[in-house]
């Protein structure tokens, strides 16, 4: 079978739609099926290590058996959501353009968002007489509108019709939680077509070890209490209430936070700990794979922060990664979030509401002074991570879901 995948991020890029994308690509070859994917030309969310990425518009690449064509986006600063906008446009009309010459596919799956790679995807799947399969991660424009980067009327109702058409036309629909598929079936989709499968994590890597390794030595960080966020510094995140609790807890010299990522945000992040003058938080680059897990292991509690606008039931990858390092888990964000259920149902840690950096200080302090209670907590998160997150077994059900959409079950 020829699989097309579409996704705008994909290695060496360090974000959970990059590792997903390329873990069902490497699968999907690994059972014969000839894969190609289409993405974009890395340029965010890279380690310090990556060397020098050419200046072509267009390279291809085969990689496990994989051929991956990469083009290059419009140079629009992230920062500004109108141009990342017509950055999306852009990168879906040239996916649309190259996907055309790639020959017939059989099945064509896009990660979204974007929404307008979904209607490139949806155009390639139909001219080549394939199937279509939608990953939705975060319900645009939902998202955007909720976090107030989406207020022209004309641009939301062109980006809920995008939404409607690709949710009525799609194949199959697939989603990482029960409520981002009832939001889905909210909305009229035959609730056959849509699909949750946990995003899943390698539990080799990150797993349970010592806290005491070599980030903890080449950061010296000591006995500190760590707390770390390590991941993408975007609109979404609220970063503003972590910093703000680190401001509350300068009091504690042994509790010390950690910031590994990129995104738009990070420059106000670093702004807003040096204006406040915290020598209780480090803020450090994207890790590379191995430093990553090092750093998940180092810390004694994994932070999951979402701003309190962000009502869509969405669940950050890094969620599944802290869990498989056995480590507990303090959650701001806004209560109707999947995120919230999934750390109250796992019993694996503490749940804020976004906005209340006092709250989130609070829970910081608790899990300082009650190590048992962490220490639980941490293993309740790997328990749940081998029952749930086993990448053998979500990935089995994304290859019945294929199976069945391409016979037409």
């Amino acid at each position: 079978m020829k699989i097309l995948l579409i996704s705008d991020a994909y290695p060496p890029i360090m974000n959970s739609a990059a590792r997903l994308v390329s873990e069902l690509a490497e699968q999907f070859s690994n059972r014969g099926h000839e894969v190609s994917v289409l993405t974009e030309k890395p340029d965010r969310y890279l380690t310090q290590n990556i060397g020098r990425i050419p200046r072509r518009p267009y390279l291809q690449e085969n990689y496990k058996g994989i051929r991956i064509h990469r083009l290059a986006g419009l140079p629009f600063s992230r920062k500004i959501p109108l141009f990342r906008v017509f950055k999306q446009f852009f990168l879906a009309f040239i996916f649309l353009f190259l996907g055309l010459f790639l020959g017939r596919q059989h099945a064509v799956i896009v990660y979204s968002p974007p929404l307008p790679l979904g209607i490139a995807a949806y155009l390639i799947a139909r001219v080549s007489r394939g199937k279509i399969i939608i990953h939705i991660h975060d319900p645009y424009p939902q998202t955007a509108i909720d976090l107030g980067f989406l207020t022209n009327r004309l641009m939301i109702a062109v980006a809920r019709w995008m939404e409607r058409f690709l949710y009525h036309h799609a194949d199959s629909i697939t989603v990482h939680s029960k409520g981002n598929r009832d939001y889905i079936i909210s909305t009229g989709v035959d609730p056959s077509r849509v699909h949750a499968v946990f995003n899943w994590v390698n539990l080799d890597t990150p797993h349970p070890s010592s806290r005491s390794n070599n980030f903890r030595d080449t950061h010296e960080l000591g006995d500190s209490f760590v707390l770390s966020y390590a991941g993408a510094m975007g609109f979404a995140q609220g970063m503003d209430d972590i910093v703000e609790a680190a401001s509350l807890l300068q009091q504690y010299p042994h509790i010390v936070f950690v910031f590994a990522g990129d995104g738009v945000m990070r420059e106000h992040v670093e702004n807003k700990v040096n204006v406040l003058g915290l020598n209780n938080v480090r803020v450090l680059p994207t890790q590379p794979p191995d430093m990553y897990c090092n750093l998940l292991s180092a810390s004694d509690v994994g932070l999951v922060p979402l701003r309190i606008e962000l009502a869509t039931p969405v669940i950050p990858g890094k969620i599944q990664s802290i869990m498989a390092a056995g480590r507990p888990i303090i959650c701001s964000a806004n209560p109707r979030t999947d995120a919230i259920r999934l750390v109250r149902e796992a019993q694996c840690g503490i749940c804020v509401n976004a906005g209340d950096p006092s709250g989130i200080a609070k829970a910081v302090v608790t899990l300082y002074n009650d190590q048992a209670l962490s220490q639980k907590m941490g293993r309740q998160a790997r328990a749940y991570a081998e029952e749930h997150f086993d990448p053998k077994r979500c990935i089995q059900q994304y290859l019945d879901i294929l199976d069945r959409t391409t016979n037409g079950n």
